[in-house]
């Protein structure tokens, strides 16, 4: 990987969600809350009950305190509406320093101030030659500590919205996910949030849909597999029983069936265990070695060994020349088409022939295999690949089975990328459709 690539690798790996924006920009969002709201104190602080801007007193020194400067009686009253108008407090000076007037009560805060003090506050020159002072009001630190606990709070209640919609979805997938640690297997998060945490949610619940489903069928495959051992396993202990007792007749003719009974749980026990293997590793489970397969080859030799096993049954073969090799195992393979085929000796009779085709279609190849037996009801059809589903319901050694083949069928065909499909209709026979895709173009047959 060049080191262009590695970038572009490492940017997407850390290509951010809307989950991280919606907290970045939340964050943000209350620095610059909480900055205006610092500059709205401060400002309120400087400003208290202050009288406009500089320009305004200088205005309104040189138009109307400039007149009545020769007047102390009614510069002093003017001054006391300028205090009840704007809440401040102002004072006139003499070009000799001394005070003609003040705002407030005749008290001692009108009494002169110390050399060099009068000139605090805002000093306005007047055209007589005296000066304006104006002092602002005391300032009142409750004002700022009232707004910035007011602007606090607004903060705390913005940020409850963000912290429930975080805070909510993670605390029911803790529940569920502590409820299915617990062996609660229906233990669902039901999370209804968008972004990362809602597709965390609904991941968690495909995941605990799975499990669930994993380990029923592990239950089911339980009980069902002792059910399949008790017959074959009767069967050889009563022969065992009566040779025991010396009953040679009868025991010869139970012992004559030990070979197929031993058979029969060999074929079930090979059956678990392909299908174990492929349900835990999918594609993964095929053997190390699979290859290119020649379809054509493997189909030839499961018909050979079909006619070898079903004495007196009819079967057509028919291949097309330009069928593609497959990627595969090419023992599964064969193992497929040995239970469609086996399937269909049992759901027809003589001499009703058994159709096995192949031919190429599209970037792959299409397995056939037909029989004109009694067919299966539509409301059966969906679950015709159900480990240890039976159309019959019959246990019989002819028709009923282990009910494990066409299961095992499906998952070969799905472990090698392929689907499955069956049409039927009751009295009209069976059709098994299996699509396989083609290997990588050249690969050659092994």
């Amino acid at each position: 990987m060049s080191d262009r690539d590695a970038m572009g690798a490492h940017r997407i790996r850390h290509r951010h969600g809307p989950l991280f924006w919606r907290v970045y920009l939340h964050g943000v969002l209350l620095l610059v809350v909480v900055g205006l709201a610092v500059g709205a104190v401060g400002w309120a602080l400087r400003r208290g009950g202050g009288w406009g801007s500089g320009g305004h007193v200088a205005d309104y020194a040189s138009a109307r305190i400039s007149e009545l400067e020769g007047d102390p009686a009614a510069l002093t009253r003017e001054l006391d509406r300028v205090r009840e108008a704007f809440g401040v407090e102002a004072s006139v000076y003499g070009a000799d320093g001394r005070l003609l007037a003040a705002s407030g009560p005749a008290d001692a805060s009108r009494a002169p101030p110390p050399p060099g003090h009068h000139r605090s506050g805002w000093s306005v020159p007047l055209r007589g030659g005296g000066v304006l002072v104006v002092h602002s009001a005391p300032h009142d630190p409750s004002r700022g500590l009232l707004f910035i606990g007011a602007v606090l709070v607004a903060l705390a209640v913005g940020s409850f919205p963000l912290a429930r919609s975080i805070a909510a979805p993670v605390e029911r997938l803790t529940r569920a996910a502590r409820a299915l640690g617990e062996g609660d297997l229906s233990a669902r998060a039901n999370v209804c949030a968008r972004g990362e945490i809602g597709e965390l949610g609904r991941a968690f619940d495909e995941m605990a849909a799975r499990l669930e489903a994993l380990v029923r069928g592990e239950r089911e495959l339980l009980a069902n597999v002792s059910h399949e051992l008790r017959t074959p396993l009767a069967r050889i202990r009563v022969a065992l029983e009566l040779a025991a007792e010396g009953d040679a007749e009868r025991a010869r003719r139970y012992l004559a069936e030990i070979g197929q009974d031993l058979a029969e749980l060999d074929g079930l026990v090979e059956d678990v265990l392909a299908a174990a293997r492929l349900d835990a590793r999918g594609p993964a489970g095929l053997r190390a070695d699979a290859g290119p397969v020649d379809l054509a080859a493997v189909a030839r030799e499961a018909a050979e060994r079909f006619r070898a096993g079903h004495e007196g049954r009819a079967l057509e073969v028919a291949l097309a020349p330009d069928l593609p090799p497959l990627r595969g195992d090419a023992a599964l393979l064969r193992r497929l088409l040995a239970n469609l085929l086996d399937n269909a000796a049992k759901y027809s009779e003589p001499p009703a022939p058994i159709r096995l085709a192949a031919r190429a279609d599209g970037a792959g190849a299409v397995l056939e295999v037909h029989d004109d037996g009694i067919g299966v009801a539509p409301e059966d059809l969906p679950r015709l690949f159900t480990p240890f589903f039976r159309t019959d319901r019959s246990r019989a050694r002819g028709t009923g089975g282990t009910g494990l083949g066409l299961a095992l069928a499906r998952r070969i065909a799905e472990a090698h990328g392929g689907t499955i499909a069956a049409e039927s209709a009751p009295g009209e026979g069976t059709t098994f459709r299996v699509r396989l895709p083609a290997a990588p173009t050249g690969s050659r047959p092994a």
